[in-house]
């Protein structure tokens, strides 16, 4: 069997769970081996011996068990290979036990005990991924024969042929995604768990719509009626996305890799996690600033950062015009103005460069403004984006229900298909800007959950392909209103939008930040009430009024159903109590000042009416200002107090600067492609530091020290890990560390009053435990083949560990972000029990 390290996979928590024990175990058989190479007395190994070879004989005899159930040939061919590999390497450590026990000194022995311990790690894992990759070719035979029977449904033409059909295929599905969700929940690997459940669910969700389609179609086949082929186009459409479905989760179904699977935000992105800080979310218009600001602090260091510094600005304000582009003038215009100050900077900046004064005090000054007005560019879009999903996501349901109403218009309204006509390019056309809208959110609108930046982009992309199917399904109920077929297919299809739309509004309040986005409400309420109030007082234009008096109404609802968002998102009583008060008074102001506006209308003339309209209008405008202060104060506090002045400033002795303590010397930023391990290791250092000491921030800093610690041993330079032996415990003490990192971070969720930040805390934290143990894992491997006659499974097992770094310490720089603002949201008793102070150095922290 090959010695290839490719057979080492911790991809399902089975796994992981099997293989921790063995690994710890052979760790302890690779530890005495080193000390009898170093000439210390190798102490009788018959108990560990026993032990290990007591655990794999049991794995051994539940695989032969397993092998003779099973129908799967390869399965029956590839594991009698694993069992000769563990039988035979436990004989080698039987064999090592005898022969040290009887001559300490004993080469040949010694040799027996490390290829024994390093055949049995093998073997076994060996065995563990045979095994689940014959679970993984069961559940992929079923996808398969789901596609192929699938494409089945385009030669369907009549009602038997489509029961028979459903009979067929609904088990089949059943049982699959039965399948799929228990393989979900045993996944390791959170992306590749996400992706798993998200298709499985769209899957479930296409399978009565796809046989409403086909219903409808035979229908209306039948009759000769028109609307055939929007029905196909509608099976058609449901049958590929669902075979794409499928063919997603088969292929995710047979990754083993540790590796973060790309998200749809990233997908559409291309973001990039190296050098970005946890709070930061790769790929989004904040990564792009920070970049551009961390390359401009450099300034002048050499040509090769300044030309990469002048790329990283050009970069920020392409994606800024680029957003700009859907906004209205006035918005556009205020953007383009930042850009082209930005444009001149970096113009002066580029000369000094070019002449060599790239670090002079003028280049340096230059390099802050145009950071500066970076970050004025980062606010301005962002607030913009908050504007426009106050205005797109006004009435997110209400051309749905425009196109419902004209689709199922009696026959002989007048003008009944123009109307329809109409309507449904209203529809198509606020369904893109909804989408569009949403997508501008996760990548501008200061979203740091990729969970929910991901689905943002995924929810967004569905409601803009599903728009032309849910057209296609109501042209089809407007051409045959007496068909039930049809009015059941366009109902399936209208809730299934329905739903898309409900969830990509909940996920876009989720995101907006709420002030900026009470605060767009307001200003577009006071803009839709002025008009009305000019446009009633001349009572020329009743229509228009109105259509603003609406417009009011379903902003200040929108007001009210996030503000309520916020209420139910909350667990700290003062604020809960305080907005739900103002929550209240808005509410009751929005009938008032219809009822009002509707008496004006009617009236025209009415000076009395009209004061009393402009009365309500002006109440509901107030009642919506006191949500915005209430909301505004919650989220944005006025910062403490300074400190007060020393009373006797001169008095106090001059300070030598504090010198940099031994983790700050070493932790010099290597290139990530010499030693990706340690710039991992740096880059948590780096992210870690810029607080002052708390129990996290400590535990983070030492896991961080750990790793390149481990780093230069596996690079073989000097350093404080000498051995085989300190490599393990290295990586040990590292996973000891995540454990105080994750018990800090699980203590500031549950004090935390804001549900979404306690949800971000536990997102991020779960994962650590996972990569601890496998880093472990991993340690044990590597040590078995550090220094052997295998570079090339040695330069896997280093890869193995690069990767596992990376994830490790992003992983905890991550949670170390999320804790700190979740920190903010612990009320001041709790956070004082907490003990835990987040001291930025140079502020004052809390």
């Amino acid at each position: 069997m090959s010695s290839s390290l490719g057979v080492y996979v911790f991809h399902t928590r089975t796994i992981q769970e099997i293989l921790d024990p063995v690994a710890q175990q052979v760790s302890q058989l690779v530890i005495l081996h080193e000390d009898a190479e170093r000439g210390t007395v190798v102490p009788d190994l018959t108990h560990p011996v026993v032990a290990v070879g007591a655990a794999v004989n049991n794995l051994i005899l539940v695989g032969k068990q397993t092998m003779e159930k099973s129908k799967d040939e390869k399965l029956k061919s590839d594991m009698p290979a694993t069992f000769e590999v563990v039988e035979t390497s436990t004989g080698l450590l039987v064999e090592a036990a005898k022969g040290l026990s009887a001559d300490k000194e004993s080469r040949e022995h010694k040799t027996m005990l490390l290829d024994g311990s390093r055949g049995i790690l093998n073997g076994v894992s060996s065995m563990l991924l045979i095994f689940d990759q014959s679970e993984v070719r069961k559940i992929v035979k079923a996808a398969e024969g789901i596609i192929e029977y699938l494409k089945v449904a385009e030669v369907v033409q009549t009602m038997e042929e489509l029961v028979t059909f459903t009979k067929n295929l609904s088990p089949g599905m059943t049982g699959l995604t039965k399948q799929v969700d228990g393989r979900t929940d045993d996944l390791t690997n959170v992306s590749h768990a996400d992706i798993l459940r998200a298709e499985s669910e769209q899957v479930k969700r296409a399978l009565p719509l796809l046989l409403s389609s086909m219903k409808a179609f035979v229908s209306l086949r039948r009759e000769r009626k028109k609307g055939s082929a929007e029905a196909q186009e509608n099976r058609n459409y449901i049958v590929s996305a669902m075979s794409e479905s499928l063919k997603e989760i088969i292929r995710v179904l047979q990754l083993t890799s540790p590796s973060e699977e790309e998200g749809a935000f990233a997908s559409s992105t291309g973001g990039d996690r190296s050098g970005l800080p946890g709070g930061i979310l790769p790929g989004s218009f904040a990564a792009k600033v920070y970049k551009a600001k961390d390359l401009l602090s450099q300034s002048g260091k050499n040509p090769e950062l300044d030309k990469a510094g002048m790329e990283a600005v050009e970069a920020v304000l392409r994606e800024a015009r680029r957003m700009a582009r859907g906004l209205p003038a006035e918005k556009r215009a205020a953007i383009e103005a930042i850009c082209s100050e930005i444009d001149q900077l970096a113009r002066e900046l580029a000369e000094l460069q070019a002449r060599g004064e790239g670090d002079s005090l003028r280049a340096q000054a230059i390099a802050m403004a145009i950071s500066q007005k970076m970050d004025e560019l980062e606010r301005e879009l962002k607030m913009a984006v908050a504007r426009k999903v106050a205005a797109d996501f006004k009435d997110p349901l209400g051309p749905l229900n425009a196109l419902t109403q004209a689709a199922m218009a009696p026959v002989g309204t007048p003008n009944r298909e123009e109307n329809y006509e109409q309507r449904a390019a209203e529809f198509q056309q606020h369904s893109k800007r909804m989408a569009e809208t949403a997508a501008a959110l996760a990548k501008t609108g200061g979203i740091t959950d990729r969970k929910l930046a991901d689905a943002l982009i995924a929810t967004s992309g569905k409601v803009k392909a599903l728009a032309p199917q849910v057209q296609h399904a109501a042209k089809i109920v407007l051409e045959n209103p007496d068909n039930e077929a049809a009015k059941e297919h366009y109902q399936s299809m209208k809730e299934d939008y329905q739903r898309q739309v409900e969830k990509l509004t909940m996920l876009v309040d989720s995101g907006v930040d709420p002030v900026d986005f009470i605060t767009a409400s307001e200003e577009s309420l006071k803009a839709d009430l002025e008009t009305a109030k000019v446009l009633t007082k001349a009572g020329s234009d009743p229509q228009a009024a109105f259509g603003h008096i609406a417009s009011a109404a379903r902003t200040a609802n929108r007001v009210v159903a996030v503000t309520k968002g916020e209420i139910e998102n909350s667990e700290d009583v003062d604020f809960k109590k305080s907005l739900e008060g103002a929550n209240t008074t808005v509410t009751s102001a929005i009938a008032p000042m219809v009822t009002s506006a509707r008496s004006t209308i009617t009236q025209p003339g009415n000076v009395a009416a009209h004061e009393e309209f402009c009365g309500k209008a002006d109440n509901l405008v107030s009642a919506v200002h006191d949500v915005r202060d209430v909301v505004d104060k919650h989220y944005n506090p006025p910062p403490p107090p300074p400190r007060p002045p020393s009373p006797t400033p001169e008095a106090e002795p001059a300070v030598p600067p504090r010198p940099p303590s031994p983790v700050e010397a070493e932790m010099e930023a290597p290139l990530q492609s010499e030693n990706p391990i340690g710039y991992a290791a740096h880059q948590l250092d780096k992210d870690a530091k810029q607080w002052e000491d708390n129990v996290m921030v400590a535990a983070a800093r030492k896991m961080a020290k750990l790793m390149m610690q481990m780093a230069k041993f596996t690079r073989g330079e000097a350093g404080e890990v000498h051995s085989k032996k300190e490599l393990i415990q290295t990586a040990r003490l590292i996973a000891k560390e995540s454990e105080e990192v994750v018990r800090m971070a699980k203590k500031v969720a549950e004090a935390c009053t804001d549900k979404r930040m306690k949800r971000a805390v536990l997102q991020v934290v779960d994962k650590i435990p996972t990569i601890a143990t496998q880093l472990k894992i991993i340690a044990a491997v590597k040590a078995t083949r550090q220094g052997g006659d295998d570079p090339e499974a040695d330069q896997e097992a280093s890869e193995m560990l690069t990767n596992n770094a990376q994830n490790l310490m992003g992983a905890v720089s991550e949670v170390l972000y999320a804790t700190e603002a979740a920190t903010i949201r612990v009320p001041p008793e709790a956070r004082e029990k907490l003990g835990l102070q987040w001291v930025k150095k140079g502020t004052r922290g809390y």
